[in-house]
Order: C-alpha cells, then sequence, then structure tokens
C-alpha cells in the first residue's frame, strides 16, 4: 500500500465567492470561439466570446468566474445583459465600433459591478446580474 505524504488535517479550505453580494470585477481574459453545437433555432454553429472574470476586491481576487457571451441571433435580442452581450455593453458604456463590431482584446479593459449565484449541487460561480459600470 502506497500512503501519500500530505496531511489533510492542515488544509485550509478556501470560502466560496459570496452569492448576492455586489463585486467589481474586471475581464481578464476573452476568447472568441465557434459552437460545437449547431443552435437549435438558426442551425448554424454560432460563435461566442468565452470572459475569464476576476473580483477585484483583494479578499477575493484569487477567484474566477467564467462567463461566455453567446453572439446567436437570440441571445444578442435578450434584454438581460447577462444573457445579451449588447445589452451588457450598453449598461456598463462599452462602445463597439461603428460597423457594430468589438474587439476581444478591448473587452479586457471593462470593469464592472455583479453578482454571482450558484446552481444547486455546483459550486462555481454564475454570473447572475450585471448592476453598473464600474
Amino acid at each position: 500500500m502506497v500512503m501519500m505524504d500530505v496531511n489533510l488535517d492542515e488544509v485550509v479550505e478556501k470560502p466560496r465567492l459570496p452569492a448576492g453580494q455586489p463585486f467589481t470585477f474586471q475581464i481578464v481574459e476573452a476568447k472568441p470561439g465557434i459552437s460545437k453545437e449547431p443552435n437549435k433555432k438558426t442551425g448554424r454553429r454560432e460563435p461566442y466570446v468565452n470572459c475569464t472574470l476576476s473580483p477585484l476586491e483583494p479578499e477575493w481576487n484569487d477567484r474566477k468566474v467564467y462567463k461566455v457571451w453567446s453572439l446567436s441571433p437570440g441571445a444578442l435580442e435578450s434584454d438581460d445583459p447577462t444573457f445579451s452581450i449588447k445589452k451588457f455593453f450598453a449598461l456598463i458604456g462599452f462602445s463597439w465600433a461603428p460597423n457594430g463590431s468589438f474587439s476581444t482584446e478591448d473587452m479586457q479593459t471593462i470593469k464592472f459591478v455583479g453578482e454571482v449565484a450558484y446552481k444547486e449541487g455546483d459550486n462555481r460561480p454564475q454570473l447572475k446580474s450585471v448592476l453598473r459600470a464600474a
């Protein structure tokens, strides 16, 4: 029998990012992608932007929240900034190009105030709401 040389009694667990509390987030990474499966309504593989958000509060800035904004017509038409990247940009005052395009590199300058939530049985925080620009 192989014994692992680690003392589990000395492990200090990190608390979860609190749900329902406002945090100032910065987008620290924004990567474009194309969905693996076709959209049920359009029949096409739709583009998306996969973002990593980091809380700016010092006691929580080692945590990450992952957010994917779909660029499908249905997502873009939503009035919820957690679904529609256009509504998100408008709410926080991020300007896109005159032709309607935007740069994922420029997204990494975005700071905003939002809240997280957790799905039952999942310990990964999800962006629940976008409150305002930071």
